[in-house]
C-alpha cells in the first residue's frame, strides 16, 4: 500500500506539472482494486489556469474513454461552452475500460458478497483510487457528474440510485436496462419510492432506429414511468427520445442537452438573469438569493452571493439594458459589503466603485426611458428626461446619449439645453464629424441659431484635425 501511495504521489508530480492549457494527460493507476494497471485521462479547462487560483471545479467522470475520439469530442465541447459563457467550467476525467461487460453491469445474482464483481468493483475503483487522486492534484469541489453511453450508460444510472451514490448528475444516453430482468428499472423504483431529500440530476435519451436501441428504449420508459409515479420534486429527471436516431449517433444530442441543462443549474446564464430582472414580483436581490438557496441544496455545499459576483451580474445586465436592476443590485452591493471581512483600503476602493457603477446606472435608467420616449416622438417627456439624467453631472462616456438627445431637445423647444449639449460634445468630447446633427431634419429648429454653424465648423474641424495626423 505504501508503494502504491509512493507511485501515485510521484506520478501526480511529474504529470500535473507537464499539463498546460487545453491539453489532457494519462494517469497510469497500479490499481489494488483491479489488480492490474489502469489509465485515466484529465482534461481541464481554460478558466483553470486563471489569475483565480481559489476557484474549485466541478468534476465530469466519463466512461469508455479508452476511446480517444469520444474523449476528445466532450472535453472540446465543454471547453467551447465554457468559452462562449454557455456553460459551466469542468474538469473531465475519462476512465479508460478493459472489459466493458464485466466493469459496467452489476452482478444479477448477489450471492457472494466477499468478493466485489462487476459495477461495484468499478465503483469501489472510483472511490477508494481514482477520486482521491484527481481531488489531491486538481482544485476540485463536491459536485461530480457520471457520464456514459450504452454501457456505460448502464453504469452511471445504477451508481446515481444508490442512497450514497458517487454522483450528483448522471448523463446516459442509450443505457441498457434490459439486463437481469430490468433490474436496475427495478432497483430505480425501490429508490424513487423512498423519495430522497437531496437533489440528484438525471439526463437520459434512447433512439428510435434498430432493434437494440428500441429495446433499451422500452426499459427506459418503464424506468421513466417509475419515476413519473412517485411524483419525487428533488430530482432532476429527463427522459428524451430522440427521432431517427440510431445507438451511435445518440450520444452527441444527448450529452449536448444535458450538460446545458446541468449548466443551467449550476450557473445562472444570461437569460435567466434577464427573466429575474423582468420579473415584476420580485426583486432582482430576491431572485438572485432564491437562486443560491437552490444552487446550494443541489450541490450541497453553501454558495453565497459575493459582492464581486453581484458586480458581475450588474455589468452584464447593464449590456442588456436592464438598468433599473442595475441600480438595485449596486444598492444591494453596498449594503452587503458592510459585513464583508475584508481590508479598510479595498473596501473603500470597492465602495468608490459600486457608488461610480450605481450612478452610471441611474443615468442609464433615465436616459434609456427618455430614448423610449423619442421612439414614439414623444419629445417633451424624452426631452425632460434627458435633462433629468444630465444633471446628476456624469459626464465620461455618455456622448452618445448626448448625440441622441440634441435632436430631441431641439424639437422640444429647449433650444439652450441642446447648445448646451453641442458645445460638450464639439469642445469636451472632440466628436469628430457633423452629419449625425446637420442631415438630421429634427435639429431644423437650431439652424437659425448662430451658434449652429460655429458648433457644426468645429466639429468638421475636429474630423479633418484627426485626418491629418
Amino acid at each position: 500500500m505504501k508503494l502504491l501511495f509512493l507511485f501515485t504521489f510521484i506520478a501526480v508530480i511529474s504529470l500535473s506539472f507537464a499539463q498546460t492549457k487545453n491539453e489532457s494527460i494519462d494517469f497510469t493507476i497500479n490499481s489494488e482494486v483491479f489488480n492490474d494497471q489502469r489509465t485515466i485521462s484529465v482534461f481541464v479547462p481554460s478558466s483553470y489556469y486563471s489569475r483565480d487560483t481559489t476557484k474549485n471545479y466541478p468534476v465530469a467522470y466519463l466512461f469508455d474513454s479508452q476511446f480517444s475520439p469520444y474523449f476528445s469530442m466532450v472535453s472540446s465541447i465543454i471547453s467551447y461552452y465554457e468559452q462562449t459563457s454557455e456553460g459551466i467550467s469542468m474538469i473531465v476525467v475519462g476512465i479508460h475500460s478493459k472489459n466493458r461487460w464485466g466493469e459496467f453491469v452489476p452482478i444479477c445474482e448477489e450471492k457472494d458478497l466477499e468478493n466485489i464483481k462487476g459495477a461495484d468493483r468499478l465503483t469501489l475503483f472510483l472511490k477508494k483510487e481514482v477520486i482521491p487522486l484527481i481531488d489531491s492534484t486538481y482544485r476540485t469541489n463536491t459536485f461530480k457528474i457520471g457520464i456514459g453511453h450504452s454501457l456505460g450508460g448502464t453504469f452511471v444510472i445504477n451508481e446515481i440510485i444508490k442512497a450514497n451514490s458517487l454522483f450528483n448528475g448522471v448523463i446516459a444516453a442509450s443505457p441498457n436496462l434490459t439486463i437481469c430482468n430490468e433490474k436496475i428499472v427495478n432497483k430505480g423504483e425501490k429508490f424513487f419510492m423512498n423519495k430522497l431529500k437531496n437533489q440528484r440530476f438525471i439526463y437520459s435519451s434512447c433512439g428510435t432506429v434498430g432493434d437494440m436501441e428500441n429495446n433499451f428504449r422500452k426499459s427506459l420508459l418503464h424506468f421513466d414511468s417509475a419515476f413519473s409515479s412517485n411524483g419525487i420534486n428533488s430530482i432532476y429527471w429527463n427522459c428524451e427520445i430522440l427521432e431517427n436516431r440510431n445507438h451511435m449517433t445518440t450520444f452527441v444530442p444527448t450529452f449536448n442537452n444535458g450538460y446545458l441543462a446541468l449548466s443551467s443549474k449550476l450557473m445562472l446564464l444570461d437569460v435567466q438573469l434577464i427573466q429575474m430582472s423582468e420579473d415584476s414580483m420580485h426583486s432582482i436581490s430576491e431572485n438572485l438569493l432564491a437562486f443560491y438557496d437552490e444552487l446550494s441544496s443541489f450541490t450541497k455545499e453553501e454558495q453565497k452571493l459575493s459582492v464581486d459576483q453581484i458586480m458581475k451580474y450588474e455589468k452584464t445586465l447593464s449590456y442588456y439594458k436592464k438598468y433599473n436592476a442595475c441600480v438595485e443590485l449596486c444598492r444591494y452591493a453596498s449594503e452587503l459589503l458592510e459585513s464583508e471581512d475584508i481590508p479598510k483600503s479595498k473596501k473603500k476602493k470597492v465602495t468608490k466603485l459600486i457608488s461610480h457603477r450605481q450612478i452610471r446606472a441611474e443615468f442609464n435608467a433615465v436616459a434609456y426611458k427618455a430614448y423610449k420616449f423619442a421612439q414614439v416622438e414623444d419629445y417633451t417627456n424624452a426631452s425632460r428626461l434627458y435633462i433629468e439624467a444630465f444633471d446628476m453631472k456624469l459626464i465620461r462616456a455618455t456622448h452618445i446619449v448626448r448625440m441622441d438627445a440634441v435632436p430631441v431637445l431641439a424639437q422640444a423647444g429647449e433650444i439652450e439645453e441642446a447648445f448646451k449639449q453641442l458645445g460638450l460634445l464639439a469642445n469636451k468630447f472632440k466628436l469628430r464629424g457633423n452629419e449625425r446633427f446637420i442631415n438630421d431634419i429634427l435639429c431644423m429648429p437650431l439652424h437659425k441659431d448662430k451658434r449652429w454653424k460655429k458648433l457644426m465648423d468645429k466639429l468638421e474641424k475636429n474630423k479633418k484635425s484627426i485626418n491629418s495626423k
